[in-house]
Order: C-alpha cells, then sequence, then structure tokens
C-alpha cells in the first residue's frame, strides 16, 4: 500500500469517528429544541450531553487537522482521482 491509501483510510476512519459522535449529539434532540433550533440550557447542563459534545469536538478538530495536511500533501493524487471519477461518468 502507497501512502495515499493509508491516508484515505485514515480520513474515512477519522470521518466516521466524527459521523458516530454527531449521531451521539443529535440523540439529545430528543428532549427539544429552542424555536431558533439550538440545543436548550437545560440539555447543555446534562453531563451526558457534555461529554458527547467533547467527543464530538475532538473527533472534529482531528478531522479538521488531518484535512489541512492531506490536502496539501496529496494535492496531486487527490486531483488525479477527482479528475477520473469524472472522466468516467
Amino acid at each position: 500500500m502507497n501512502a495515499f491509501t493509508i491516508a484515505k483510510q485514515s480520513k474515512v476512519a477519522l470521518e466516521n469517528a466524527v459521523d458516530s459522535a454527531d449521531k451521539a449529539l443529535k440523540a439529545f434532540d430528543q428532549y427539544g429544541k429552542s424555536e431558533f433550533g439550538l440545543t436548550p440550557d437545560h440539555v447543555k447542563a446534562m453531563p451526558e450531553w457534555k461529554q458527547a459534545k467533547k467527543e464530538f469536538d475532538k473527533a472534529f478538530t482531528e478531522l479538521r487537522a488531518f484535512n489541512g495536511w492531506y490536502m496539501k500533501a496529496f494535492k496531486k493524487e487527490i486531483m488525479a482521482e477527482r479528475k477520473n471519477k469524472y472522466k468516467s461518468r
């Protein structure tokens, strides 16, 4: 396996971590939303919500940092992959 393939697998794993953390946060929607669609303060005060939010923020920060490196390190490979994807359509 080359470095690009390994990096793509890492990206998928990080995206999956963000998705699962997001689903955990969305589970708290059962307690309602404010009129503007925001999470109410009584939900934000729950320790379970705080933990889920902390995990989401951590996963998102890791993905964001990874993407910053990934896009610079593999710019040519990403562009070639996109070009081939649209060429096959």
